[in-house]
């Protein structure tokens, strides 16, 4: 019904904006997934082996006219578990889905963003693949909605200031719901054609749904540059500062200071109840024309499914190789130390944990629509708990088909989404993992 309902509103946003012509675009992809391993859930004593069966479907619709562009994105998939190992999971089967709008209207100075989303996810496996641990139940109902602002202040330098707004509810009732407030400012100077600095302020408000009605801020400030060295060498790094602190405004434990008078003030944060240096650093080079490798090392504090932060240290690499037209092979490994946070309940990590991971994927394409990806992926963690290791061999068959239009538009956005995901999930302990 939602997938449906798509390209038709997508048409009516466009009658509504007056446009009287539009390229329009609708792609899809059906997928089939066998996966499984010995630990699936990388518990410290697992019931035995688990496989899963994953079938999904991707519908994406592309609308441009000369000053804006609409694009819809919607998935669902079914799964289900099988094998001894689900007794370690609190669903034995799923139907993750998501639809997201994004309209960006451009001027000849200015580009405006709007978006707004909806996501439902797995909770066990979304927290496993951010802090490397699954106790959470049920699923995780995520709603976004924001807007950017990107203008040139001239042909060296533009600012972007952007904001997204969250709430995010459980199945399971012992989770509490939650809403966040995310706002940034980013400045990007041109030092020359090939390097550019960019400099980032942001400002993170969280409040969970209890009677004591507690609250988080969380502030980023960063500064990094991004070079292009040479055709095939590209780095791109910063570092800052992030502070962290909470409060209370409901119950007995709220806090609202008062004045000589005996009046009361409005509540002023004490900044730096947890702070860090960040840091971010990374390349990107071209072996040869067919192979690429990738490097990254990072310290950083990301917000959890759960609404906790976790600070993290990590480092990792990749390796991407064209073999033909039809098939291609990638290898890549992860290492993240995430170091004890005691007396402090706004991050995850009480205790000092240390995580491994490492993969291979083939990829062929059969023929123009039909693809499919073979891979093998191994995890690890070591914490206070003890030792937990897991294998996981996956198999997909894909098809693509366009139902109207030229998909390279699609495809370019595509990948601008995957570039951005990757972007967000640094600080994860196994990104891919998703």
């Amino acid at each position: 019904m939602i997938v449906k309902a798509f390209p038709l509103t997508i048409l009516l946003l466009l009658a509504a904006s007056g446009a009287e012509a539009a390229d329009v675009s609708v792609k899809g992809t059906l997928s089939e997934t066998l996966d499984g391993g010995d630990n699936y859930f990388l518990v410290n004593s697992p019931s035995g082996p688990t496989g899963r069966t994953l079938s999904a479907i991707n519908l994406a619709t592309l609308a441009r006219t000369p000053d804006t562009r609409f694009l819809l994105n919607t998935d669902y998939s079914y799964y289900k578990y099988f094998g001894p190992g689900t007794n370690d999971s609190s669903l034995t089967w799923g139907t993750p889905a998501d639809a997201s709008l994004s309209v960006d209207h451009f001027t000849k100075l200015t580009k405006y963003n709007f978006i707004a989303s909806w996501n439902r996810a797995d909770a066990a496996t979304t927290q496993l693949a951010q802090s490397g641990v699954a106790t959470l139940r049920g699923t995780i109902d995520t709603f976004n909605v924001g807007g950017s602002i990107a203008h040139d202040l001239s042909r060296i330098d533009t600012i972007n200031l952007s904001t997204q707004a969250s709430k995010a509810t459980y199945s399971d009732p012992t989770q509490l719901p939650y809403v966040d407030l995310t706002t940034a400012l980013t400045w990007n100077h041109n030092l020359s054609p090939i390097a550019t600095w960019i400099n980032s302020a942001s400002f993170d408000w969280f409040e969970e749904d209890n009677t004591a009605r507690s609250q988080r801020l969380f502030w980023r400030f960063t500064t990094g540059l991004q070079a292009r060295l040479s055709s095939r060498l590209n780095v791109y790094g910063d570092v800052g500062l992030g502070f962290v602190n909470s409060y209370q405004t409901a119950g007995a434990s709220a806090i609202i200071p008062t004045t000589p008078l005996g009046g009361t003030t409005p509540f002023q944060p004490q900044v730096g109840t947890g702070n860090s240096v960040l840091a971010d650093l990374g390349l990107d080079y071209s072996l040869t024309a067919t192979t690429t490798v990738s490097a990254h090392a990072a310290q950083s504090i990301v917000p959890l499914i759960t609404g906790q932060l976790q600070k993290s240290e990590t480092i990792g690499g990749s390796v991407n190789h064209t073999i033909n037209y039809y098939s291609n092979i990638a290898f890549s490994t992860q290492y993240t130390y995430l170091p004890a946070v005691s007396g402090n309940n706004l991050f995850a990590q009480s205790s000092a944990s240390e995580f491994l991971s490492g993969s291979v994927s083939y990829s062929y394409q059969w023929t123009r629509e039909w693809h499919s990806t073979f891979s093998y992926t191994y995890l690890q963690r070591d914490d206070d708990t003890g030792l937990a290791r897991s294998n996981i061999f996956l198999v997909s068959l894909a098809r693509d088909f366009t139902l109207i239009g030229n998909p390279t538009g699609l495809l370019q956005a595509e990948a601008a989404r995957a570039r951005e995901r990757e972007r967000n999930s640094i600080g994860y302990v196994f990104p891919n993992f998703r």
